[in-house]
C-alpha cells in the first residue's frame, strides 16, 4: 500500500515540476491552448490520435 502512495507522490511532484518549468514559456491563453503554435507534425499527429482513440474508449459509451 505504501508503494501506491509513493507513486502518487512522485507523479504529483513531477507534474508540479513540469508546470513550474512550462510557466516560463506560457504568456497568453493562446500559448497554453495552442502550444504557441509551435508543435511539429509528429506531436500534432500524436495529440490528435490520443484525442480520437481516447474518446472512443470512454466507459459507458456504446
Amino acid at each position: 500500500m505504501d508503494a501506491i502512495w509513493t507513486t502518487i507522490a512522485v507523479y504529483m511532484g513531477a507534474m508540479l515540476a513540469i508546470s513550474a518549468y512550462a510557466r516560463k514559456y506560457i504568456r497568453t491563453s493562446a500559448d497554453f491552448l495552442l502550444a504557441g503554435r509551435r508543435l511539429g507534425l509528429g506531436l500534432s499527429v500524436g495529440t490528435l490520435a490520443a484525442t480520437h482513440y481516447g474518446g472512443g474508449f470512454h466507459p459507458g459509451q456504446s
